[in-house]
């Protein structure tokens, strides 16, 4: 069996993982508005939901900010990913797949490791061969060299 072919794919900002941040956000807040518009007058328990929910804000927009843009590469043997100049050599996992895009875990061999997000919109073109890196089995460690005969045996 033969590994998947090597493939690069750049990574960018996610419209799944935007969603995954502000959809709870957004119904946080919306359950705020609820409770205050049914309350008959503003208490200090509002004041404390807005200003968590003003926190929660700054938490998403923080996070967002955050995410790792970069290229991740199959080379044939392993993964790489690089950000800004830095280079780091590691094991992909797949986290969750729909179809469209793909939740990864990328743990790098000195014990980093991160989320990437990737949707077929950053590159249509090499999506399929991205996925199929992805899924494709390790490939096979090349075999032990025979030991040398000592001389004289």
């Amino acid at each position: 069996m033969h590994s998947a072919p090597a493939v690069s794919y750049p990574v960018g900002r996610s419209s799944m993982r935007t969603a995954c941040l502000l959809l709870p956000w957004l119904l946080a807040g919306l359950a705020c508005a609820v409770w205050v518009l049914q309350s008959e007058h503003f208490s200090a328990a509002h004041s404390l939901a807005l200003i968590l929910w003003l926190g929660g804000a700054w938490l998403v927009q923080s996070e967002l900010r955050r995410q790792p843009q970069g290229l991740l590469t199959w080379d044939g043997q392993s993964w790489n990913w690089g950000m800004q100049g830095v280079q780091c050599v590691g094991r992909l996992r797949p986290r969750l797949d729909w179809q469209q895009g793909l939740l990864l875990e990328f743990q790098a061999l000195d014990g980093r490791g991160f989320w990437l997000w990737l949707e077929r919109g950053m590159s249509p073109l090499v999506w399929d061969g991205l996925r199929r890196a992805v899924y494709a089995p390790a490939a096979p460690a090349l075999p032990a060299l025979p030991a040398q005969q000592e001389a004289g045996s």
